[in-house]
């Protein structure tokens, strides 16, 4: 369960400084500063052990918030490759496209690898 936070987190900053770099403004940093905040709770569940289930759905909820700060781009991003209408802001708008990808692929394998550890 940690190894998927991490790579998503990674992932994250990774995407908004590479977007950072681009767009020079500190929006761009969010997803960045979603996956700061996903490390922190990595090191503290392996701070606290005995917390560590409590810890690893604070993660999911990070990632539900981001899942929920990034939807409207995926509406965007739809409409404009069906009408080709302009997108106002078409870095932004891919930028949130992808957080919304990644939080939504960490939550899936979240909720699957939950489901597995109450099979077993």
């Amino acid at each position: 369960m940690d190894n998927i936070f991490n790579k998503i987190s990674i992932s994250l900053i990774v995407l908004g400084i590479a977007f950072y770099a681009f767009a020079m403004t500190f929006t761009a940093l969010i997803p960045s500063i979603l996956g700061l905040l996903m490390q922190v709770v990595l090191f503290l569940g392996r701070t606290f052990p005995k917390f560590h289930k409590h810890f690893a759905h604070i993660n999911v909820l990070i990632l539900i918030l981001g899942m929920g700060a990034t939807y409207g781009s995926v509406a965007d991003l739809f409409g404009y490759l069906l009408t080709g209408s302009n997108l106002a802001r078409p870095l932004a708008t891919i930028e949130q496209f992808t957080t919304f990808v990644l939080c939504l692929v960490g939550f899936i394998m979240a909720v699957k690898s939950f489901i597995n550890a109450r099979k077993s």
